[in-house]
């Protein structure tokens, strides 16, 4: 019964579809009929031509929206893009909005309570994953996915320390050849496989070593491996003695660094959790002086009276 009843409220919105559907057929048989081979072949091209710089606009546009600064600062997650991450959530929020908003009002013919929460539930997801929105869900998910590869990358950074100070204290000879010994570790790295695969040809291409070893700083971006490349760039200059005093200097200071980083990191974490209860101690001093004063003022009324 309830099917039936469903069917027959359905009804005008397939005969309009069906309404649609031979409306379209019959433009498309005659469009056939009025032109000929070369003009449809001619439309065609056109259609495709503005299809391709539709396309091409899209790409350029995603390419410098939010959702792609944050996904590429993140290394691409899921190998997802901007593009795919507008087209999933758009897609997912549409499906909502139309299974639990636009169908119930369309059958039942007016928005219920539960139509109304559904409605407001779907604008606050939106919100939350919207990359505009500076403390929507998708940021602060950004945000630890890049802290998690900046961690690994200091770890494999501390570990080309290690490695370096390690391959010149088994050198024989006192002349150092810092492309042999970069050549020798790349294999024990994982993230910095890619740069250091980069630093090692252009090092020995036209543009050499000092260009090399900038672009490998850019690659890092960070103080610690400034300073590191800063000790690799004079390495074939100085003796085998220098050379361990100075990597072992930075490595002592690398490590003072991010013990200090971790130090802030765990305070700034420590006082933000200790906002709610410093909070809420606020809230029941502030609701006993409430109690104090109220009790003292009838105190006042009641002996005047």
């Amino acid at each position: 019964m309830e099917n039936d009843v469903l069917i027959y409220k359905l009804l005008p919105y397939l005969i309009y579809a069906l309404v649609l559907l031979l409306s379209s057929l019959a433009g498309f048989l005659v469009y056939t009929g009025l032109s000929s081979q070369v003009e449809r072949m001619q439309t065609r091209i056109r259609f495709r031509t503005n299809i391709r710089k539709n396309r091409e606009m899209l790409i350029e546009n995603a390419l410098n929206t939010k959702a792609e600064q944050w996904l590429k600062k993140a290394k691409y997650p899921l190998g997802i893009n901007g593009i795919r991450y507008y087209l999933i959530m758009g897609g997912f929020i549409a499906f909502l909005a139309i299974y639990y908003v636009i169908l119930p009002f369309l059958i039942n013919g007016s928005v219920s309570k539960l139509n109304l929460v559904a409605a407001v539930l779907i604008i606050l997801l939106a919100l939350m994953a919207s990359p505009s929105n500076p403390f929507s869900l998708f940021i602060y998910i950004m945000k630890k996915v890049i802290s998690f590869h900046q961690a690994k990358k200091h770890s494999e950074i501390f570990m080309l320390y290690d490695l370096l100070i390690n391959e010149i204290e088994m050198m024989t000879n006192t002349r150092i050849n810092t492309y042999n010994i970069l050549r020798n570790i790349k294999p024990y790295f994982v993230v910095l496989d890619k740069p250091m695969t980069l630093l090692l040809s252009t090092w020995s291409s036209d543009e050499g070593p000092y260009v090399a070893l900038e672009k490998f700083s850019k690659e890092l971006e960070s103080k610690e491996a400034e300073a590191l490349i800063g000790v690799i760039k004079n390495l074939d200059n100085l003796d085998r003695k220098t050379a361990l005093v100075q990597l072992r200097g930075m490595h002592n200071m690398f490590v003072k660094s991010q013990i200090e980083n971790f130090r802030r990191k765990r305070k700034i974490t420590t006082d933000l959790l200790g906002i709610p209860i410093k909070a809420t101690h606020f809230i029941i001093i502030l609701n006993f002086l409430v109690v104090i004063v109220t009790m003292v003022s009838v105190i006042l009324e009641s002996s005047r009276m």
